[in-house]
């Protein structure tokens, strides 16, 4: 096989090759673009870190694993950026790190389409420690600042901590007279919304 100068390929073909074959040269490559803004992102976080006890050594030696995993997550169909990609991954993987043993943080997950969401079960969240519930209903509560009342009944419903099973789109879609897909859309606009709100965690 002949020589490939890494250096002056495009982000997409390395992406691919680590997607398609788990190429690890092309990893390598990837890394070496990137590692600077993975170290500047988990520096922001410094504050966080120190106040969940979080060993930003070890944070810091994961740039490996996240470049990796958002290469192999990536989506050229999304229409976003890998470096928007791999920003919006570090941030959540950061937030996350605080919630181990909480599977709240399930609802920032990026999920688009309705099998994706549906993956999500609410039993994840009720069997969550008592103490990390907070979490959870914290993070639906920021939907009440949200002009659009619908959002937060919407994750009342779906992430409900009382219920035993996660409501389905179709359930939910009953409650406001609308059809499964339009609740989907409202469901995205209040991620959209959560994820600005993470912001101020840091």
């Amino acid at each position: 096989m002949a020589h490939r100068n890494l250096k002056f390929l495009k982000d997409r073909y390395l992406i691919k090759d680590i997607q398609l074959n788990n190429d690890n040269e092309s990893l390598k490559e990837l890394h070496r673009r990137y590692k600077n803004m993975y170290f500047k992102q988990a520096h922001k976080f410094k504050n966080f870190f120190n106040i969940n006890n979080i060993n930003l050594d070890e944070i810091l030696k994961d740039s490996y694993y996240m470049i990796y995993d958002s290469a192999k997550t990536f989506d050229y169909d999304k229409k976003i950026k890998y470096i928007t990609w791999l920003g919006s991954k570090c941030k959540f993987y950061f937030l996350n790190k605080s919630l181990k043993k909480d599977k709240s943080h399930k609802i920032l997950e990026y999920r688009d389409s309705e099998k994706e969401l549906d993956e999500l079960s609410s039993t994840d969240i009720i069997q969550a420690p008592n103490n990390n519930l907070a979490n959870h209903s914290q993070i639906i509560s920021f939907l009440k600042d949200h002009p659009d009342e619908r959002l937060f009944k919407i994750f009342e419903l779906r992430y409900c901590i009382n219920s035993t099973k996660a409501a389905t789109w179709k359930n939910i879609s009953k409650n406001f007279g609308l059809s499964s897909q339009t609740i989907i859309n409202l469901h995205r606009k209040g991620l959209n919304f959560l994820r600005k709100k993470a912001d101020n965690f840091v």
